[in-house]
């Protein structure tokens, strides 16, 4: 993984990827997509297991109570609602002002 990250971080010079192929610069644009979304994803499991954590375990011990339980699943359930919501939106109004913009994602291409 560190070598395949070292690599993307190479190819990120616009100047380098402009004179990739169209398919390698699609390989290029996979392969950064799929590192946001891992990216995305963990720090979105940290917030969730930090913020539900403090606000629902009051008194940490060798296990949960059923208050903490259930406590913790509506939290979990919440923020998840949240986050989706927040997500949806976000990326409908990335569409919006990409299909705004005239040639923008057509074909991938750096040049």
């Amino acid at each position: 993984f560190q070598s395949y990250r070292k690599d993307m971080e190479e190819l990120m010079d616009i100047e380098q990827l402009k004179k990739l192929t169209p398919a390698q610069q699609e390989q290029v644009i996979a392969g950064v997509k799929q590192q946001a979304a891992i990216a995305n994803a963990q720090n979105l499991i940290t917030d969730l297991s930090e913020k539900c954590t403090q606000k629902c375990i009051t008194s940490p011990g060798t296990s949960l109570s059923n208050s903490e339980r259930q406590c913790l699943q509506r939290c979990m359930d919440r923020f998840m609602e949240s986050w989706n919501l927040v997500s949806q939106s976000l990326q409908k109004r990335l569409q919006d002002e990409a299909s705004a913009m005239p040639n923008f994602g057509q074909g991938g291409s750096f040049s």
